[in-house]
């Protein structure tokens, strides 16, 4: 069987950056999900109302600005793979 020639699509070092800082960008919330993730976790004995509602309105704000921080780096990720996808092609 004779090889066929491979085409690889031309990625500029910008294109990789970008997807670098969109990837640090996505990682830099996982501590703040994992005290969103204890705050939710079932938890045994009594419980203090007061202490709940103030952590679950505090905890709802972090996951309002977590949801819209995340909406947009999905539409940046997105436009950036489109981007790639549309990238010319090098080789024969």
């Amino acid at each position: 069987m004779e090889k066929q020639a491979l085409c690889v699509k031309a990625i500029s070092y910008q294109e990789i950056v970008e997807l670098k800082d969109l990837m640090e960008r996505l990682v830099s919330w996982e501590e703040l999900l994992s005290v969103l993730m204890a705050f939710f976790a079932f938890h045994s004995g009594p419980i203090n109302k007061k202490q709940v509602i103030k952590e679950y309105y505090a905890r709802g704000q972090i996951f309002q600005a977590f949801y819209e921080d995340y909406r947009r780096l999905v539409e940046v990720g997105d436009a950036l793979v489109q981007k790639m996808v549309k990238a010319e092609k090098v080789g024969k």
